[in-house]
């Protein structure tokens, strides 16, 4: 019975062949047939032999998470604590990183800078700063999701400052690196790393082709041309004019006219793999995620009755927003996708509207529009390349 079963199921897997595969470390064959063992081993809690035999005895004989010495920094701290310890220290390591290197970046920076003496915009900024670490906190983001996502969320006020203020780029680089440090850091402290980016252990075939070299790098490729592309679209187009008319103290337009789409390509390359890592990484090595790397077979929906459904539910499901809509691969690319685009957008509206002097709304409006853009379609990229 079992063997009938598993002969029907092959045969509706889908045929639509995945972007993926192409780059997987394993042949098709080896990986169907590794596949088809695993899921009737799953379904009948039967343990798997073969090459994954010392892998599981490793796994048996494993201590458990109290014992084991690589358990969570922070395991000993109640976990009521731990955001507000998460917050305290990331305003104090900003502190402390802005004193220092004031004397060599301050200046330049300074001079564009708009006075934030006034009481609603210290709050302003430092809200902001409360709702973008609680919202990671409560997303179950690692260090490394933060650090990427704070690289990828304050670029785009560093490069207006760069292109369009002449501000040096060692002036410009270094409080970027201390705003990506200083929020990294807490949670490298009080977080342990997600399932998709821990490389100790045994990985799972998901793991193995998301944690790659080669498939990294041709993605974050990827990722840095929609950028490229994005940015440069909107420099040989409407772009410029509309930064003469909403920037008042803008000094050159120079650069966005000679920058070549290739520059813009190479200088973006931290972006693309930022982008990679936080989005690519996690939505294909999710320990959740039951969608291998092999086309042939179906990734697996909770079912649903039509029937048996509210109007509500099925409407949902109509328009993909239900609950059974998604496989886990996509509900995570989903998921991140919108919060990168939200966020790009938010935190280079509040910093380019609330700390560049001369800055209208509008102003600042379109610039963070043009990277929640860009965030948006590198996620939707990363979602056909992950064939959802």
């Amino acid at each position: 019975m079992l063997a009938r079963t598993t002969t029907t199921h092959a045969r509706r897997t889908l045929s639509t062949a995945s972007h993926v595969p192409l780059l997987a470390v394993q042949s098709n064959d080896q990986h169907r047939a590794d596949a088809k063992t695993r899921k009737s081993a799953e379904t009948n809690r039967i343990p798997i032999a073969g090459r994954d035999s010392n892998s599981a005895l490793q796994h048996i004989m494993a201590p458990a998470p109290a014992d084991n010495p690589m358990a969570p920094r922070a395991a000993r701290i109640p976990s009521a604590l731990r955001l507000p310890l998460v917050v305290l220290t990331t305003f104090s390591l900003s502190s402390l990183g802005y004193s220092l290197f004031a004397g060599s970046a301050g200046p330049e920076l300074a001079a564009v800078s708009r006075d934030l003496t006034s009481a609603w915009h210290i709050a302003a900024m430092v809200v902001w700063k409360l709702a973008e670490l609680s919202i990671a906190w409560y997303a179950c983001y690692d260090y490394l999701d933060l650090a990427y996502l704070t690289l990828l969320n304050n670029v785009p006020h560093y490069f207006l400052l760069n292109t369009f203020y002449g501000i040096d780029f060692f002036a410009t680089i270094v409080p970027l690196s201390i705003d990506v440090v200083t929020i990294a850091i807490p949670f490298w402290l009080f977080r342990s790393l997600n399932h998709g980016h821990d490389t100790t252990g045994v990985k799972s075939d998901n793991q193995r082709v998301a944690q790659d070299r080669g498939v990294q790098s041709l993605i974050a490729l990827f990722g840095s041309s929609i950028y490229s592309l994005v940015v440069y679209g909107s420099f040989a187009t409407w772009l410029p004019v509309y930064i003469v008319l909403h920037f008042d103290r803008v000094r050159s337009l120079e650069k966005a006219h000679s920058t070549a789409v290739l520059t813009l390509l190479g200088l973006f390359a931290p972006l693309g793999y930022a982008a990679t890592q936080f989005i690519f990484v996690p939505a294909i090595g999710s320990d959740g995620n039951p969608g291998i790397t092999d086309p042939q077979v179906a990734l697996e929906r909770p079912p649903f009755n039509t029937e048996t459904s509210s109007l509500k539910e099925n409407v949902l499901r109509f328009v993909r927003l239900g609950d059974t809509a998604f496989t886990r691969r996509a509900e995570i690319l989903l998921k991140r996708t919108a919060i990168l685009a939200a966020c790009s957008f938010l935190n280079t509206f509040v910093r380019t509207y609330f700390t560049i002097e001369g800055t209208e709304l509008v102003g600042a409006v379109g610039w963070a529009g043009v990277w929640a853009a860009a965030a948006g379609l590198t996620g939707l990229a990363y979602a056909w390349v992950g064939n959802e």
